[in-house]
Parts: C-alpha cells; structure tokens; sequence
C-alpha cells in the first residue's frame, strides 16, 4: 500500500529531520543550565513532530492503523504546552538580572496551564467530548474548544515576549536579539497554526527559532563567558594554541589581569556590584584592543588578552592606560571601590618551545609576583 505524501507530511519529516540534527550538534560534555534547557526544548518539539509524523503515516495507512492516529492526536495536545515551558526556562537560564519571585510566576504559570491542558485533554479523550478534536469515519475533525486552545497558546507566546521585554535588561547582550526574537518566530508559527488545517506551522516554526538560537547563542556560549560576553577559559585555550601554531610567521604576547581584592567587593556591595566590575573591566579591555586580539575571562575575577602588540614599551604603555581607565570607572555602588588590578605580560618566544599551558603558568608567576607587590605596598602604607 503506498503512501501519500501530503504537505503537512513532508513538513513534519523534515522539521523532525531538522530537531534531530540539533540535538546531534550539541556540545555532549557540556551541562550548563542553558544547554540542559535547551536540549529539554529540542527533544520535547522532537517528540512532538515526530509522533505528529507518524500520525499522518497512519492515516495514510488506513483504518487498520487507526490506533496510531488517535495516540499521536492525544499525544500531541496533551504534551505540546511543554514547548512553551521550555522555551521560557531556556530564556531564563540567560536572564541573570531581574525580579527572581516575578520570573519565577512566569514559570508558574506555564506549568500549571501544562498540567491542566493534559488533565483537560486526558479527560477528553477517554469521556470523548470532543471539546478539542474527534473523529467522523476515522476522520479528524477540530472540537468546540479547538480555536479558543490554540488562541491561548498565541497568548502564551506573549507572556513569553512581555517576560523578555520585562528583563530583556538581565539577558547578556551578546544574546539579547536572538532570543528576544524566539519567541516572536514561535508566536507567529502558533498563528499560522490556528488559521491552516492540518499543518503544525507552530512546530517548524519553533524548531527554526531553535536553530537560529544555536547559530547565534549555544554555538557562541561554548567559547564565550555569559556574564561578559568575551572569550571564557575555553575560547582562551583555542586562540592560545592557534597564536603559538602561527608564532613563527606572526608575533604575539599575553596578559593576565587580576582584580585586587576582588574577594572584599564581593563581600562589601554584593554580588551583583561584583558582577558589575567584571562586566565593567571586560568593557574597558574590549575597547582597548584591536578586534584581531583576543580578550577573554580566564576564571573568576582573572582576564587573558591575547595581543600581536610585541613591543614591551607599547605593551607597558597600553598597561598603564587600562589601569588608569579602570580605577577612574565610575560605580552604581554608593561607596569608592579603589579598584586596582595586577598584571603579567610575556611576548611569546617561539625558541622555547612553551605549550599552553607552560606559557599561562609563566605569565601567571608574572600576575602574582605584581599582585605580592600591590599587597605589600599597601599593607606598609597601612602600617605607616
């Protein structure tokens, strides 16, 4: 018996095709939050397409496979409200900043209409009521609610686009336009969705969203530090080993800086003054070097900038000027923070045949002796 392949057929083929992939390209030894949610959001629209797919191949299939037919209907409105769950715990595990007890009401409120679309639609299905969908002759035909459902789950779309605009502040900005677009994609899938028969727009359209969030957020995440938006410890290592591969034809030096006393900000304005300094310093190295130099949190309250400045006079002097911008930076903290930072610098020599991770530790002895100074300096001027 063959199989017609209707439009809606071949949609949910390649859009489940297309989840697969996205789950296939995900970094596996990462479990960050972002990435625990992200995969979460891929796999549940998986399941859901996937069993939409099988559904339409029953149909296809004849009465015989009807039981199929009615399995992936039900699954389908019993667990699609997920996809918007998901979608906002992916969005919130970027959302650093923000009311924590408002954020939290958003995904409240997502897990309970979860909970009573599958108790409503389970009740459904074994009473028969048709409230949602039913069948004439093995045939799907939309029930009473039908249209008011999938109105709601437009509103649900909303109330994830007014929980970006309320603390689109909090999202990094390296990430901010992706995933404030997620959610517009997605709503206008689940429009498309109401209006056109027999097609699961909602899902293609979600599934494409993710994949620009791939592109554009979880690919860039695996090497870039989400509170910053520079090169994390990773990226470093990467632009290391590719500056020492290519030493011999092109020159370079690295600086280590460490934040003094990083420990008593933290524990004088907070956290958040904290997270603000580290954001701030990022600021200000970001502008102080070329965009073929590589400026990047090394871990905690440590940076790494790797420079094709290999003169020690414009290296001592493009030093001096980061340290002045940094403790001239004006605070949201109502006190002086005296902000100062130590440093190590070292121009690569490629006769020494130093690895990455010799070369770190050689700069970092360099950071540390400066940092020793810094201490003793100003526990001389305390004694004084």
């Amino acid at each position: 018996m063959g199989i017609t392949m209707s439009g809606g057929l071949v949609l949910n083929i390649y859009t489940f095709i297309l989840a697969l992939m996205l789950l296939l390209f995900q970094e596996n030894d990462r479990r960050s939050k972002s990435n625990i949610a992200f995969i979460k959001l891929v796999s549940i629209l998986a399941l859901l397409v996937g069993v939409s797919a099988a559904g339409d191949i029953a149909r296809e299939l004849g009465p015989n496979y009807f039981f199929v037919t009615r399995f992936s209907d039900y699954f389908i409105f019993a667990f699609d409200p997920l996809g918007f769950l998901f979608s906002l715990a992916y969005i919130d595990s970027y959302t650093v900043y923000g009311n924590t007890k408002l954020r939290s009401l958003f995904l409240w409120f997502m897990r309970i209409y979860a909970v009573i679309n599958f108790v409503a639609v389970t009740v459904s299905a074994i009473y028969d009521t048709k409230w949602f969908y039913y069948y004439e002759n093995f045939t799907y035909q939309r029930g009473g609610f039908y249209l008011l459902r999938g109105l709601f789950h437009v509103v649900l779309c909303l109330v994830v686009i007014v929980y970006v605009i309320v603390f689109k502040n909090g999202i990094n900005q390296s990430y901010r336009l992706p995933i404030v677009l997620f959610p517009g994609i997605v709503a206008l899938g689940g429009l498309l969705q109401v209006t056109v028969s027999y097609l699961n727009i909602e899902y293609a359209a979600t599934v494409i969203a993710s994949m620009i969030l791939l592109i554009y957020v979880q690919k860039r995440d695996v090497n870039l530090d989400y509170l910053t938006g520079i090169v994390n410890r990773r990226g470093i290592d990467i632009a290391l080993k590719r500056a020492i591969s290519d030493c011999k034809e092109r020159e370079f030096a690295a600086i280590m800086i460490d934040v003094d006393y990083f420990k008593n900000i933290n524990d004088t304005y907070g956290h958040k003054a904290g997270d603000e300094v580290l954001e701030s310093i990022a600021s200000v190295l970001r502008a102080s070097f070329d965009d073929e130099d590589v400026v990047g949190r090394f871990g905690g309250d440590e940076f790494c900038i790797i420079t094709q400045i290999i003169d020690e006079k414009a290296l001592k002097h493009k030093i001096g000027h980061i340290k002045d911008s940094i403790a001239e930076m004006e605070w949201s903290n109502k006190g002086e923070m005296n902000l100062s930072i130590s440093t190590g610098v070292a121009v690569y020599d490629f006769e020494s045949g130093m690895k990455v991770k010799d070369f770190m530790e050689h700069i970092d002895r360099k950071m540390y002796k400066e940092k020793i100074e810094h201490h003793l300096s100003d526990r001389r001027h305390y004694v004084g």
